[in-house]
C-alpha cells in the first residue's frame, strides 16, 4: 500500500459488531457507514474499565467513541472503542498530571486508584523519571497506599507510559516538562563565554541550556543576536539533544514582556 496510516477519532453508532467475521459497521451523522475490522490487539473500554470483545457486544446499536486507523489496509481498522463517558475519563487519565493512590506494581505497570475510585494501569520504563521530595528515586521508594502525582503519555501502541512519578505535584510537572520538545519560561541570565542560558521554566525548574552558533534566536518573527537579549526575558526554547545526550537550544523565541 505504501500510504501511511492516519488516525481518526469520532463518535458513531455501533450499527454492527461481529469481529469474528470481520464486520464492524460504524454509522455517523451525515456520512456514509464505515465498514471496518477490529485490530488484533484492540483496546476496548466499558464503564471506565478494560473490556473484552464478548463484553463489548452490549454496545451494539449504541453510541461509541472510536479510534480508527485509515489508509493502511483495504478497510479501516478499529484500534480503540469506548462508551462516551469512559472516553472522557480516558482523556483525563492519559494526559497532564494525574493525582492518585498507588495500589500495586505488576510487570512494569503501576496500578493507580484515581480520586473517583476508578483504577488505571500505567506502564513505566527505564525512561520514566521517579522523584521523591525533589530527589531522584526508584519505584522501590514508593509504598502502596501512598498518594502520587504522575505525568502520563499515550504511546502509538496505545499503552500509557509514565514520563514522571513523584510524591509532589511540582516534581511531576517538572518531569513532564523535561520530556517535552519545547519549554516556556524566563531566561534569567546568559553566560556568553560558556554559551549557556539559565532558564526558570513555567513548571518551576531551573535549567541550564546550552546554545551555539547554529541556535536561531528570534523576536517578533525576526532574527536577533544573543547580545540583544536583556534578561529577564520570557522565551520559548525548542530543544534537541546533542551526541552526549545533553539539552541544547535549537531555536529560542523571545516573547515581548507583558
Amino acid at each position: 500500500m505504501g500510504a501511511s496510516a492516519e488516525t481518526e477519532i469520532f463518535l458513531a453508532t455501533l450499527a454492527k459488531f461481529d469481529p469474528e467475521n470481520g464486520t464492524i459497521v460504524l454509522r455517523r451523522m451525515g456520512k456514509p457507514d464505515m465498514n471496518a475490522t477490529l485490530h488484533k490487539k484492540p483496546r476496548l473500554w466499558l464503564g471506565k474499565q478494560p473490556a473484552d470483545v464478548e463484553q463489548f457486544r452490549q454496545m451494539e446499536g449504541k453510541q461509541v467513541m472510536v479510534r480508527v486507523s485509515v489508509g493502511t489496509q483495504v478497510r479501516p481498522v478499529v484500534r480503540e472503542m469506548a462508551d462516551p463517558d469512559t472516553w472522557k475519563w480516558l482523556e483525563k487519565v492519559r494526559r497532564g498530571v494525574v493525582k492518585g493512590t498507588l495500589v500495586g506494581v505488576e510487570d512494569n505497570y503501576l496500578l493507580i486508584e484515581l480520586p473517583d475510585k476508578t483504577r488505571f494501569a500505567y506502564k513505566f520504563t527505564p525512561k520514566t523519571r521517579f522523584e521523591r521530595d525533589g530527589k531522584p528515586a526508584t519505584i522501590e521508594d514508593f509504598a502502596v497506599g501512598e498518594t502520587l502525582y504522575i505525568a502520563p503519555r499515550l504511546l502509538s501502541n496505545l499503552d500509557t507510559m509514565l514520563l514522571s512519578v513523584s510524591n509532589t505535584e511540582k516534581d511531576a510537572n517538572i518531569g513532564r516538562e523535561r520530556a517535552l520538545p519545547s519549554i516556556q519560561g524566563t531566561i534569567q541570565s546568559i553566560d556568553r563565554q560558556k554559551r549557556v542560558l539559565k532558564v526558570l521554566t513555567r513548571a518551576g525548574d531551573l535549567r541550564e541550556i546550552r546554545y551555539d552558533e547554529n541556535t536561531e534566536f528570534t523576536f517578533k518573527g525576526k532574527p536577533v543576536k544573543v547580545e540583544q537579549i536583556k534578561p529577564p526575558a520570557r522565551a520559548t526554547i525548542h530543544r534537541t539533544r546533542d551526541e552526549s545526550g545533553s539539552d541544547y537550544a535549537r531555536k529560542v523565541t523571545i516573547q515581548p514582556n507583558p
